[in-house]
């Protein structure tokens, strides 16, 4: 690992305007510190340093997934895949939950995530009594793609004491049938009082899934990412004994969320931005609202179909205020998931109000999400400098149940990279993994083609050039950590984060993105992932 390497003879896009275009880069003690022809990068480094041939291929800065759950990917790939790509309907499902059920120990936790309901041949959630079917002695939890929904079956509800007497928690909704009893499904805090019924991983166990989430960010050409959720001490230690002892995959701006970890931070006098360049604490993180999927993102009209339902908060808009204020004062960056139009407006009012008790210069607060928006909002948006992290590929997997629940007029401007670029915003791209794949290629795709996976058109008039998709997953994602002068583009002085693809990206069909290989993901010149 001597952080030293030349790549030469390639398409290299380096995201910096004054030299947007290159054939090399040389990297020295895990710095750039040439960038232009072959020639300028080999007299940049002594004779005999590794080399990389890039052969026309294109190579761009790391790429920079601006908000993600590494820990829950490497989580993830112990539990049953039910992606819509491999399980077209119900009985798909209940298959993967039969053969785990007849594996493991009697009493003993079988999950599964990733199933769409309106993918599905039925058009709905699995239920308890499907479950029941297969599993009747273990308890069970499928979550939906978007990790708001889940289905569990009579004993996973039994250990979490829901019954027919269990009234909705606050923020969240239990599915009944016409007698009252629960289906089985549970939505967004009724789906966290099942999910604290599972079995605690260890310190060991949380390095182990952060390590096993960054190789796979790795292998997607993504060298930095945002972990969206460190809720308690023992997750913010298994990233610290990663980075003490240098096996820390990608670099990593964490989220810390407000109500559980931001008391002791303050004490400490720790905010946003201490740490280094593999490991920093980022914003105070709340919610806002829930999810489109499950109708619950809040609203400022009702779901299709739903006259009554604009969704839910998932807490007090003024207490979400006051928490904004605290975390603000605190010197926090906040980011707030907020997905319905109105879960947006509130937000950006609180952050408004919280900059006028307490000016803070460029405080940079962010949007997770940012879903449902119009012109008014995103004029708010860019008056206020506040940075929205889009799920640039929701729209290939969530396209069906986006307009079933909402509406195509609705969804316009759904992860609109052009609207943000009208009105002069960042807009940093994100994944939202495990919640979608991390294959950020499929998020390139999706804001060039505005196409979801079966080619079908998503409003096309908010396309926006392969530079500028790619100057979302890297110099706007360096610009919503606070990091942009160290990483995002290749320039003399960078981190030496390199993605090569295995081909010319700009040669390609933008319908052909997402089926792109990277070939090699590299930090700090050194080689991190090389597909073989």
């Amino acid at each position: 690992m001597s952080g030293d390497l030349l790549l030469v003879n390639g398409v290299i896009r380096t995201m910096d305007r004054g030299r947007p275009t290159a054939s090399a880069v040389a990297i020295r003690q895990g710095r750039i510190v040439a960038v232009g022809d072959d020639a300028e990068a080999r007299a940049a480094l002594p004779a005999g340093v590794e080399t990389i041939d890039l052969g026309g291929r294109t190579a761009t800065p790391g790429l920079n997934d601006a908000h993600a759950h590494p820990m829950g990917v490497g989580f993830a790939l112990l539990d049953l895949d039910l992606a819509p790509e491999r399980n077209a309907a119900i009985p798909d499902l209940l298959e993967h939950v039969r053969r785990a059920a007849a594996e493991r120990p009697r009493g003993t936790w079988i999950v599964g995530r990733g199933y769409d309901q309106a993918l599905l041949t039925e058009r709905r959630h699995p239920t308890r009594a499907d479950l029941d079917a297969v599993a009747p002695d273990h308890p069970v939890l499928l979550l939906r793609m978007c990790h708001h929904i889940g289905a569990a079956n009579s004993l996973a509800l039994a250990r979490a004491g829901i019954t027919a007497a269990t009234p909705d928690p606050d923020g969240g909704r239990i599915d009944r049938d016409p007698h009252g009893e629960p289906t089985g499904v549970v939505r967004e805090e009724a789906l966290t009082i099942v999910q604290e019924c599972l079995p605690e991983p260890s310190e060991d166990d949380l390095m182990a899934a952060i390590a096993a989430g960054g190789r796979d960010f790795l292998a997607n050409g993504v060298t930095s990412s945002v972990e969206a959720g460190i809720r308690e001490p023992k997750e913010l230690r298994a990233y610290q004994r990663l980075r003490e002892a240098d096996a820390l995959p990608i670099r990593t701006y964490l989220m810390m969320m407000l109500d559980e970890m931001l008391g002791a931070m303050t004490d400490l006098g720790i905010r946003t931005g201490f740490g280094d360049d593999r490991l920093r604490i980022g914003p105070a993180k709340l919610f806002s609202d829930g999810s489109i999927g499950g109708q619950t993102a809040r609203l400022r009209r009702p779901y299709v179909g739903s006259a009554d339902n604009v969704g839910l908060w998932m807490m007090d808009p003024a207490e979400l205020k006051a928490k904004v204020r605290r975390a603000h004062r605190a010197g926090f960056q906040v980011g707030i998931h907020a997905i319905g139009d109105a879960a947006v407006e509130l937000v950006l009012d609180a952050y408004a109000e919280a900059q006028t008790a307490d000016p803070r210069p460029n405080p940079r607060h962010r949007i997770e999400h940012c879903s449902i928006i119009d012109d008014g909002l995103l004029a708010r948006i860019a008056a206020l400098g506040v940075v929205p992290i889009p799920g640039t590929s929701f729209l290939r997997h969530f396209r069906d149940v986006y307009i079933e629940n909402l509406g195509e007029e609705r969804i316009a401007q759904s992860y609109g990279m052009r609207s943000f670029e009208r009105f002069g915003i960042v807009a940093a791209a994100s994944s939202d993994a495990p919640v979608v794949p991390t294959s950020a290629v499929a998020g390139l795709q999706t804001m060039v083609a505005r196409h979801d996976r079966f080619g079908r058109p998503v409003n096309p008039a908010e396309a926006v050039s392969l530079e500028d998709a790619l100057r979302a997953y890297t110099v706007n994602g360096a610009y919503a950590s606070f990091e942009e002068s160290i990483k995002g583009t290749l320039r003399p002085g960078m981190l030496g984060d390199v993605t090569v693809f295995e081909t010319d990206l700009f040669a390609l069909d933008p319908n052909d993105l997402a089926a792109v290989a990277v070939d090699y993901a590299i930090i700090a010149g050194d080689i991190a992932h090389a597909r073989v």
